[in-house]
């Protein structure tokens, strides 16, 4: 057996062979396009703005943190027009969740700060401009600090997630892939090749690299995470 039942319905995988991912892509893969589907933005400039700021807050952290942490900072800047000050976004980035708390709080307010000014000097420095998305995810990681290959990665694919042909490989994705969690960083090499074969899964199974990737990410842990937050505070 290569599939087993997860947390409310979710499935688990329990094999990272293709077969088994297979299998899941082939139970659950519409399902996840689906869902990339009802949050997909269009690259809105706003949207992306704000899931740009998701990435860098989900740096290291657990997800139900980051995401407290978002809906916080989208409820603050509906209320006020703007981003807290420095002081009080590291406050606000240390709202537990309940997988605990956002790492690296100050160090991400000072990213943040820093991404807002220069969204705000030149905002087509962080937008698609034409490019493919793999050109787009190198520029959004010279660009924003805190972004590395994964969560650059991520800021592109959560700004068209429908049709997203980059993805975020973790230390889950690490794992599911090669059994073992990686000792020193994913490198460029290894993460690309990791990517390419969920791109190969994704085109097999008629949904985007994006799609592909999360519902293998969800079915690794067992637990389906809903993204549907990402539009605003729900």
């Amino acid at each position: 057996m290569t599939l087993q039942l997860g947390f409310n319905g979710a499935i688990k995988l329990i094999s990272g062979d293709d077969a088994a991912l297979r299998e899941c892509l082939n139970i659950s893969g519409q399902r996840y396009q689906a869902m990339a589907e009802t949050i997909d933005p269009g690259e809105a400039e706003k949207e992306i703005y704000w899931r740009i700021i998701f990435s860098i807050v989900s740096v290291n952290s657990r997800f139900d943190a980051t995401r407290r942490v978002y809906e916080a900072l989208r409820l603050w800047s509906a209320r006020f027009g703007r981003l807290p000050n420095e002081r009080k976004l590291g406050t606000i980035l240390r709202i537990p969740g309940v997988d605990g708390v956002v790492q690296y709080a100050n160090s991400k307010a000072r990213y943040i700060k820093e991404f807002d000014s220069n969204w705000r000097m030149d905002r087509g420095a962080f937008t698609r401009n034409g490019d493919d998305d793999l050109t787009w995810r190198m520029r959004m990681k010279a660009a924003v600090k805190g972004l590395g290959m994964a969560k650059s990665s991520f800021a592109v694919a959560l700004s068209s997630p429908a049709s997203s042909d980059v993805c975020c490989i973790d230390t889950h994705m690490f794992q599911l892939f090669t059994g073992t969690y990686p000792r020193r960083g994913i490198s460029k090499g290894v993460y690309l090749g990791m990517e390419e074969r969920v791109r190969g899964l994704a085109r097999e199974a008629g949904i985007s690299t994006f799609a592909c990737q999360w519902c293998l990410w969800d079915a690794k842990r067992g637990i389906v995470e809903p993204h549907n937050f990402l539009g605003g505070v729900v």
